[in-house]
């Protein structure tokens, strides 16, 4: 399948646009009419020969008949070389020529007007695995392979909203910001927290104007671009607070919702909101089931999720608790009281089993629970499942007199975690900051899936803002990282005096599997 996208030329009154197919070998063409503004697929069926011996362009018509080519001639199987850039981006430290990137550079603005079935897909998978590997690279080498493919596309290609160009800005403010965190140190390996405000943390005052020297500088930065807007907005974030950082948010939304949405990386934008957007928090009616505890328990584990997602990993979940029977567990099911009391009877029976079968001469796992319905005006429900443990953490902390340890119910300890409590409780909340690029984005500063929140006053007024937060954008259909935005936003709004720390630094051992894709599937 042969894309043709002319969504970002403008339609004229007087021009029309035409693509134009042609087999290299047999010398068959055919001609097909394309219209501003819009895309047109063709099937390989339409094509005059095989991919490998087609050409397609697109020709402008004038009026009086004149033509000239509105795009350059792609050979269609060319197409497919994005799988060769992809290989070629996962060392982006690593050195190079600038023929090699010349060549890499030609690969990738064919995708300005053309492209298959793959092309986006792979070419998303690009700016997400440069991120990801960033976060490991000391320093970007003036001729490694990132720095000369950023170099040389401003001056062969403008920026554009297009996906390939969109790209490209993304992995260009990506190197530019590494550079300057990375001058810095801005690390967030330390007790107390990184930035509670714009105006706190290790955001120095000399970090603080470079980063604004970029944002008046840099090409990337300053362009109509989705991605432009998008990256501008993280950094203001940070240097301005929420008004500045929303209104390029919101200008990158209203014309690239879908461009947003393809690249994945910053679907955070459409939660994060301002103060006065934030109303009260949702009243969750909470059914309890068997709710009893150790009265030596000081700390509740706690879950949320649906019964299908809990089916998956509720077994690991007990294997493991078995271990540590000092644990209290706590589980919140989104579902219907029948429902929540059968998936219960189950669960139990299985935690028995579990514990009888290891021969253990402990205690069994402290299990308790809980299930509310999802309410019918939630946009996305899987978002509410993962949302549910920050909306009823209060209750939690009344009904058992405890403080709450927010978990996911994916997560495993690779050490023991009974421990951990001691050096939880030294602070009201504890959770883990992001470091390098990850910092700038409200929707990653702070991970969601593992918060520790004390039963002291400022430690339930974070969990009280948070839930308010997430209870603003339940209706939001497109919500991803709406947990994230809560938890950004309850740090900006930690009374004076809250003690916030960086799970990171406690070293506490919880992780995730490789193989979480094939257990949910």
């Amino acid at each position: 399948m042969l894309t043709v996208d002319l969504t970002r030329v403008a339609p004229s009154l007087h021009n029309r646009y035409v693509l134009r197919l042609r087999d290299r070998i047999s010398k068959e063409s055919r001609s097909l009419k394309v219209i501003a503004g819009n895309q047109l697929e063709i099937s390989n069926d339409a094509l005059p020969g095989p991919a490998n011996q087609t050409v397609a362009w697109v020709d402008e018509i004038y009026p009086d008949g004149e033509s000239k080519p509105l795009t350059p001639r792609v050979r269609v199987d060319a197409l497919k070389h994005v799988a060769q850039l992809e290989r070629w981006l996962r060392q982006p430290a690593q050195a190079a020529t600038h023929a090699e990137a010349a060549r890499m550079l030609e690969t990738l603005t064919t995708w300005e007007c053309f492209g298959d079935s793959e092309w986006q897909s792979r070419l998303v998978r690009i700016v997400n695995d440069v991120l990801r590997r960033l976060q490991r690279i000391h320093r970007i080498p003036s001729h490694s392979r990132l720095a000369l493919l950023c170099e040389l596309y401003p001056l062969q290609a403008a920026y554009s909203d297009s996906v390939p160009g969109n790209v490209m800005v993304s992995l260009t403010v990506m190197k530019e910001l590494h550079a300057v965190l990375e001058r810095h140190g801005a690390s967030t390996q330390r007790e107390i927290f990184h930035v509670t405000s714009p105006s706190e943390g290790p955001v120095s005052d000399s970090l603080r104007a470079d980063l604004r020297d970029l944002l008046e500088t840099s090409l990337a930065f300053n362009n109509p671009s989705t991605s432009s807007r998008m990256m501008r907005g993280q950094v203001l974030s940070v240097l301005e607070g929420r008004t500045a950082a929303l209104r390029e948010f919101r200008a990158a939304l209203s014309s690239g919702q879908q461009l947003v949405k393809s690249l994945y990386l910053d679907m955070g934008s459409f939660t994060y909101g301002l103060p006065e957007t934030i109303a009260g928090a949702k009243n969750v009616p909470i059914a309890w089931h068997g709710a009893e505890i150790p009265e030596a328990t000081t700390g509740t584990i706690l879950y949320s999720a649906n019964i299908e997602f809990l089916r998956r990993y509720m077994a690991r979940i007990l294997f493991y608790a078995c271990a540590e029977p000092e644990l209290h567990l706590h589980f919140h099911l989104v579902a219907s009281d029948a429902e929540a009391r059968a998936f219960i009877r189950e669960a139990e029976e299985l935690s028995r089993t579990i514990h009888g079968f290891s021969h253990r001469t402990s205690m069994p796992p402290s299990l308790s629970w809980s299930s509310s319905q999802l309410p019918a005006e939630v946009g996305n429900p899987i978002t509410y499942f993962a949302c549910a443990r920050y909306l009823v953490a209060g209750q939690v902390m009344d009904k058992f007199g405890t403080d709450v340890w927010v978990q996911d119910v994916d997560l495993y300890p690779t050490s023991p975690i009974s421990q951990a409590g001691t050096a939880l409780s030294r602070f009201d909340v504890v959770l883990a900051a992001s470091s390098g690029i990850n910092m700038l984005a409200p929707w990653r500063r702070y991970i969601a899936n593992s918060v520790y929140i004390s039963r002291s006053e400022k430690g339930r007024a974070f969990a009280k803002n948070a839930a308010q937060y997430i209870s603003a954008f339940l209706d939001e259909p497109d919500s991803w990282m709406l947990d994230q935005n809560a938890l950004d936003w309850a740090v900006e709004k930690a009374p004076a005096g809250t003690s916030i720390g960086n799970m990171r630094a406690l070293d506490i051992q919880l992780t995730q599997s490789a193989m979480n894709g094939s257990i949910e599937s």
